[in-house]
C-alpha cells in the first residue's frame, strides 16, 4: 500500500478499530468514523479466542491487549 493511499473505516469498534490499525500499518492514511460522542468504557467484558490473539499479534497489538487482560479461566 503506497503511504498515499487513504481509506475510510465506518465504526469505532473492536472490528473497526482494528481494521484502520493494520490499514496504519500498512502505510495508509487512516479516518475512523463513529457515531457515539466519545468511546468510554461501558463495563461490558469481551472474550477473544486464541485465534483472535494470533490476528492481533499480526497487527501489532497482541501484546498491548495482553497487558490490559485478566485472565478469566477457562470457559466451557
Amino acid at each position: 500500500m503506497a503511504a498515499a493511499e487513504r481509506a475510510i473505516v465506518i465504526g469505532g469498534g473492536i472490528g473497526g478499530l482494528a481494521a484502520a490499525a493494520a490499514l496504519h500499518l500498512r502505510g495508509a492514511r487512516v479516518t475512523v468514523l463513529e457515531r457515539a460522542p466519545s468511546l468510554t468504557p461501558v463495563g461490558a467484558a469481551i472474550s477473544l479466542s486464541p485465534n483472535a490473539l494470533r490476528a492481533l499479534d499480526v497487527i501489532g497489538l497482541g501484546d498491548d491487549v495482553r497487558a490490559l487482560s485478566a485472565w478469566q479461566g477457562d470457559a466451557g
